[in-house]
């Protein structure tokens, strides 16, 4: 096994600008982890939240699924909606 070390001498004022870019990726990064989990919470809801959004129960939900008036989208036993499904729902003529 060869442990040879090799010794490189940068410019402290080199290397200050490679620890300052590190840390803004480092910060970038600590955002996006951030955002991400709101973003994919934000897009989509649930059946029932999409029901009590738009003031309707489960037999007119089902009507409306089975006419495809509305996109579903079934995830195991769960059924989620995009977000924008109850913007649609109310500007959208073809659904009664």
């Amino acid at each position: 096994m060869n442990t040879e070390t090799t010794l490189i001498i940068i410019p402290q004022e080199a290397w200050a600008g490679v620890m300052a870019a590190q840390q803004e990726i480092l910060q970038e990064i600590k955002e996006l982890k951030s955002k991400q989990p709101e973003t994919v919470l934000a897009d989509y809801i649930t059946a029932k939240e999409f029901m009590d959004a738009v003031k309707i129960k489960r037999t007119k939900f089902d009507k409306l699924v089975q006419s495809n008036k509305i996109k579903i989208i079934k995830k195991r036993r769960k059924i989620y909606l995009l977000a924008s499904e109850v913007k649609r729902y109310f500007s959208d003529i073809n659904i009664p």
